[in-house]
């Protein structure tokens, strides 16, 4: 899929390929039909063993597609053909900050435009609901003028996914990360202000507060680092820079500035109020200029133009099977996709936080059979990937799969899902008379993940054991924490270092081995 006179998917014109491995491509393409330079990413699923890809390009096309904002890098398009999934975003002529940050020399004003710009991208998500958590200076796009694009929600979370890193995920850039990141706790809007902080730091000072000579002191000097030490170093920055990174760059979240909104008052650049307007409202805005300049009839004629309009397109428009779904996707209510259960368990979400209780139904739960044969008892049914033997009150009473619900005594008991190959599961469920509980749960998600590339090569070696030799075909799962991780190639110098991962992370390792 590579060539300059190469169409994709009928409509996209590849003229270069920007980056492309066995499972996806990032092109510079044109859109046939709009005319347009674009940037179309392709996802092959037929060649995919880790199934949360798919799903981070399905989030990045959902959210984009929310987010309506002139800071924010735009959908333009989505669609699957055959085994592919593609996503196209407006093209940005320029570069990222990260090469700006790199050659180019920018004015105080130049710092502050950038500074006001990213921080309306942000409070913009942060007012729908969705934190980005990878923010760092390759994620942002700058054009010749300075206009600044934040990109790549590959990552992002929205309130519908309850603020729960997926399996695989990768939850940041080191160097970037929060330390609620890092320590893998629950994510808010000030983990990405936190984030934030330190592009707006490195813009203004040069360098990163935080980065070091690798992963492992990288993260180590985010959760301990000196809060009076880091204000010492700004000393020569207008103090309205000052304040703003000295209130974001604090290690515990309520400490922090609380929104980017209120960083946009210090900046005295507070977002116009019609940039949060619903589509319906700026419609109503539009009329209104359009009435005092060609009156009340022109306004009625253009009216009736547009329903008419309305009418045919919705009636000519061609069928698209994947926009149908994923718009029905998009807008459908959280709580009814967690109760539509599938048939298998899926590892592309925590699934294990929906606990639905419904009222048992005799007739509707015939194939379950029914569970409640006695007063004060509740029903309790597991799904559980990939299996694992199920621990009531530290006794155990079955092993899923199972084949009918489980009867309790109302109240609350001790759950444990024990598997030799994974952390116990524990929860403590509150079961209620006459009602059934079902639970839905990925072993898969209390593990943490591995991604690890060796230039030229290297044996791979965790906590001692042997894990297999680089180029790797797939994720090395480990326990969350602190790990050992040794590389080893007969003609270059040993790697041996720490690394922490947390529960359902996923950290991307690169190393260059040097020679003996």
């Amino acid at each position: 899929m590579s060539g300059k006179s190469e169409i994709m998917f009928e409509k996209f014109e590849i003229l270069e390929v920007l980056k492309k491995d066995e499972h996806a491509g990032v092109y510079l393409a044109n859109h046939i039909y709009l005319s347009k330079k674009i940037i179309l990413k392709v996802l092959n699923t037929a060649k995919i063993s880790d199934p949360s890809l798919l799903e981070r390009f399905k989030r990045e096309a959902k959210l984009l597609a929310q987010l309506d904002h002139p800071n924010i890098i735009k959908v333009l398009d989505f669609g699957t053909s055959k085994e592919f999934f593609y996503i196209s975003f407006e093209y940005i002529e320029g570069t990222s900050l990260r090469n700006i940050l790199q050659e180019s020399t920018l004015s105080k004003d130049d710092k502050k435009k950038l500074t006001i710009q990213l921080f309306k991208a942000l409070n913009f998500a942060h007012r729908n609901r969705i934190i980005h958590r990878d923010i760092k200076p390759e994620n942002i796009f700058v054009d010749k003028n300075l206009n600044l694009k934040l990109g790549d929600f590959g990552l992002a979370l929205s309130a519908e996914d309850n603020f729960v890193t997926s399996p695989y995920s990768i939850v940041g850039t080191p160097g970037y990360m929060s330390p609620e990141q890092v320590s893998g706790s629950q994510l808010t809007n000030k983990s990405d202000l936190f984030s934030a902080g330190v592009v707006i730091y490195e813009l203004y000072t040069g360098k990163n507060p935080f980065l070091k000579d690798n992963v492992t002191l990288t993260l180590n000097e985010i959760m301990s680092f000196n809060e009076d030490a880091v204000k010492e170093n700004l000393e020569g920055l207008d103090d309205e820079i000052r304040n703003i990174l000295t209130g974001l760059l604090k290690k515990k979240p309520a400490a922090r500035i609380d929104s980017a909104e209120e960083i946009l008052e210090k900046l005295n650049a507070k977002e116009d109020a019609g940039d949060y307007d619903k589509p319906e409202n700026k419609v109503k805005k539009k009329y209104g200029i359009i009435i005092p300049l060609f009156g009340l009839l022109m306004l009625v004629i253009a009216i009736t133009i547009i329903i008419k309009n309305d009418k045919r397109s919705e009636i000519n428009r061609p069928g698209n099977e994947l926009d149908t779904e994923f718009t029905a996707h998009s807008k459908a209510n959280n709580k009814t996709e967690k109760i539509a259960s599938e048939e298998k368990p899926s590892l592309q979400t925590n699934e294990h936080l929906t606990n639905k209780t419904d009222e048992l139904n005799t007739s509707a739960e015939e194939q379950k059979q029914a569970v409640i044969e006695d007063l004060g008892k509740g029903g309790l049914f597991i799904e559980c990937f990939p299996w694992a033997d199920i621990y009531v009150d530290g006794e155990k009473i079955e092993t899923t799969p199972l084949k009918k619900p489980l009867t309790l005594s109302a109240g609350e008991h001790t759950l444990k899902l024990v598997h030799p190959d994974y952390p116990i599961y524990s929860e403590i469920l509150k079961i209620e008379k006459n009602k059934l509980t079902n639970l839905k749960i990925s072993l898969e998600s209390l593990l943490g993940f591995l991604d690890i590339k060796v230039n030229p090569w290297g044996n791979i070696y965790i906590n001692g054991n042997y894990k297999g030799q680089t180029p790797l075909k797939e994720y090395i799962k480990v326990n969350p924490g602190f790990i050992r991780l040794q590389i080893t190639n007969p003609n270059f110098k040993d790697v041996d270092t720490t690394v922490y991962v947390g529960q359902g992370d996923s950290l991307k390792l690169k190393f260059n081995l040097v020679t003996k």
